[in-house]
């Protein structure tokens, strides 16, 4: 999925966004997704009255909000219709999913509000939540107090990563191995990717319970069922034994005692592999991993060697790690065989 960064967006539109315009520019095109005046308005022109009715906005904000996004070459219009330019229909309708519009915005507001305190958090080391006096829920309690935001950032992160999983597929070579273990594996992209990829492969994908009921219907409709099959557990505890194949795909840090439950699951010459956009070892790239580090509740960062050398120190040989394809990297260390 192809990002709509301001380089997509028309000149005249360019030579007025400083960096201070360019701020509320992004944080009115996240409203535009929150209230999804996009998906409102695909395929169809409506007038300002109608979709104020439809959206639930006031209408002395409405012009003023719809115009500003004509001004941004996201709505065009004529008289008192607006529709979608091809910009909008191709970056927020053709290439987003419903879930992707509702949950991406809703973590866009939460950084916004975190970035609010950036220069307390910078100062007090404290996050942004603490500092508002919200203390911000963890994965596992977001995803189990609210059902459907645990549809929608599982659905979310299986729309966006699916060319990553496409790219890995192509990369990793797991011909020789038949048991994969993908722990915290979310929506199971990754695995669905892997075993189409191998014929003879088999998955579990180790997730909290609300998201393994997601992931059960993505891997009903791409027909896989008898290959992926979900569990629920917690990815920091003991992991299934058996696997010849661990996989960490974006849960996060990778710490040893995670490295150390892959080594126990591992059948002897099995394979331990890392998938994300890790930290270059100097800590400067990439660039949005960075800049989303500023809006969590701590900068962690763990680069490409301390993944490794972390590998090395639970007893995995062979360690190497490999870009995927942009920034995404691979590291993958091999437990010995018997002797």
């Amino acid at each position: 999925m192809e990002l709509p960064t301001l380089d997509k967006f028309p000149r005249h539109v360019l030579a007025h966004l400083d960096i201070q315009r360019g701020f509320i520019a992004s944080r009115l095109i996240i409203a535009a997704e929150k209230l999804q005046v996009f998906r409102l308005l695909h395929g169809k022109r409506m007038k300002s009255a109608s979709i104020g009715r439809a959206l639930q906005i006031r209408p002395s904000r409405l012009p003023s909000f719809l115009n500003a996004l004509v001004g941004l070459g996201l709505l065009n219009k004529s008289h008192d219709a607006y529709g979608n330019t091809r910009l909008a229909e191709k970056y927020f309708v053709d290439e987003r999913s419903i879930y992707w519009t509702r949950q991406y915005s809703q973590e866009c507001l939460e950084a916004y509000e975190a970035l609010s305190a950036l220069e307390e958090c910078l100062q007090t080391g404290k996050c942004g939540a603490d500092i508002r006096g919200r203390k911000k829920p963890s994965y596992v309690e977001a995803m189990t107090r609210d059902r459907r935001r645990a549809e929608d950032f599982t659905q979310m992160l299986f729309h966006f990563h699916r060319e990553d999983a496409a790219a890995l597929a192509r990369h990793l070579d797991l011909s020789g191995h038949r048991k994969l273990l993908d722990v915290g594996g979310g929506s199971g992209v990754m695995s669905i990717a892997l075993v189409r990829a191998n014929p003879q492969l088999s998955a579990c994908v180790l997730e909290i319970e609300p998201v393994c009921k997601v992931t059960s219907g993505i891997v009903r409709r791409a027909g896989l069922c008898r290959r992926i099959k979900p569990q629920a557990g917690d990815i920091r505890q003991p992991l299934p034994a058996g696997y010849d194949v661990v996989m960490f795909c974006d849960v996060g840090p990778i710490s040893k005692p995670m490295l150390q439950n892959a080594w126990d699951s591992l059948t002897p010459g099995g394979l331990v592999v890392a998938v994300d956009r890790f930290f270059s070892d100097d800590g400067a790239k990439p660039l949005d991993r960075l800049l989303g580090s500023l809006v969590g509740s701590s900068v962690q960062m763990t680069t490409r060697g301390d993944v490794a050398s972390a590998m090395r120190s639970c007893g995995f040989r062979s360690v190497k790690a490999k870009r995927v394809w942009r920034d995404l990297w691979c590291i993958t260390g091999a437990k010995p065989s018997r002797h």
